[in-house]
């Protein structure tokens, strides 16, 4: 049965014209300073804190280190800031390293970030499609930028969705040449603001996001279902996961998180992830699964979860969805 995106307006081909290389954002020096240089920690020593999948000790150096900040305003200005040193700074060994991570692991994220600002390190290629999907609840000006080695400024696409276009929206284009003929790890960055550009936009929710031939068509990763709304763990209630693949994946990832709404954009924060074993067969829905509510700890995990599915092919591509479903868990 062919399956349509409902609800959404298409910002397809053309939008290649809209690609723009442009200069990073000029970044205060000060935010670093008041910071410091925890801002850009990928995750915490605290044995209170859940456990994030090991990087086997390549490829975190500073030169990729995602900045995890997940507060609002603040978090718009280390985006920028990490695209820019990402362009300035990294290095045909540590892309290597980086590129192999990337093949092992899928694409990276920080474990824990603001949805309204935010980074995260996966391959591209020139010529390759690319799709970020999002739904927002007010007028907002969303920015898409991606930093590569050997491209020379930071590509930029940025548009704005006034009152009469709320809702949910695909985004979809073509990488220009520049990005090369092989595979390379790119630093990728999406904000959403008001149109000031000032303030993060709190009613935007990011969907998918992806590159590559088996990601793009219609996104590769849809009907991604997180139910019921809520279970209570220590009685031993689950959570049932599914979705459905379009493309042919070798590796895939489930992964539980834990969402916060705030005033500068929805949170989220890692807590445990679960491997689909043989990857994903396209035109298929994986057979219903189960979580129980926990961490990577076993320790139960309070409060309003979503379902973050992460899928890669070492040459083809790669896609991350999120389900629009919540599960809130009760002790």
């Amino acid at each position: 049965m062919q399956r349509r995106h409902r609800g959404s307006h298409w910002l397809a081909g053309s939008l290649a014209a809209m690609l723009l290389l442009s200069p990073a954002l000029a970044i205060q020096d000060d935010i670093q300073t008041i910071l410091g240089d925890d801002a850009y920690d990928t995750g915490s020593d605290s044995n209170d804190s859940p456990r994030y999948p090991e990087d086997n000790g390549d490829g975190d150096d500073d030169d990729w280190k995602l900045p995890a900040i997940v507060a609002g305003a603040v978090a718009l200005g280390l985006v920028g800031r990490w695209l820019y040193q990402r362009n300035q700074a990294h290095t045909p060994s540590k892309d290597d390293a980086m590129m192999s991570r990337l093949q092992r692991q899928g694409p990276v994220f920080a474990p824990s970030y603001n949805t309204s600002a935010f980074a995260a390190i996966a391959p591209v290629r020139g010529d390759w499609p690319f799709v970020l999907s999002f739904s927002h609840e007010a007028p907002v000006m969303v920015t898409l930028r991606l930093s590569a080695r050997e491209v020379p400024e930071v590509y930029t696409v940025r548009l704005p969705f006034g009152a009469g276009d709320i809702g949910e929206h695909r985004l979809q284009f073509r990488l220009p040449p520049a990005f090369g003929d092989s595979e390379r790890p790119a630093a990728i960055g999406v904000t959403a603001t008001d149109m000031s550009g000032q303030r993060p936009a709190p009613g935007f929710r990011i969907l998918a996001l992806g590159c590559g031939p088996r990601a793009v068509g219609s996104v590769a990763i849809e009907e991604v279902s997180f139910l019921p709304r809520r279970i209570r763990a220590q009685a031993q209630e689950r959570a049932s996961y599914r979705f459905f693949s379009h493309s042919d994946f070798t590796n895939a990832v489930a992964e539980f998180i834990r969402v916060e709404d705030a005033s500068d954009g929805e949170r989220q924060f890692f807590v445990d992830e679960a491997p689909i074993d043989g990857g994903l067969a396209a035109n298929r829905s994986i057979a219903p699964r189960q979580w129980d509510g926990r961490d990577s700890f076993e320790r139960v995990s309070r409060g309003t979860h979503r379902l973050k599915v992460r899928a890669w092919a070492p040459t083809g591509g790669w896609v991350t969805a999120w389900s629009g479903s919540r599960v809130n868990v009760a002790p």
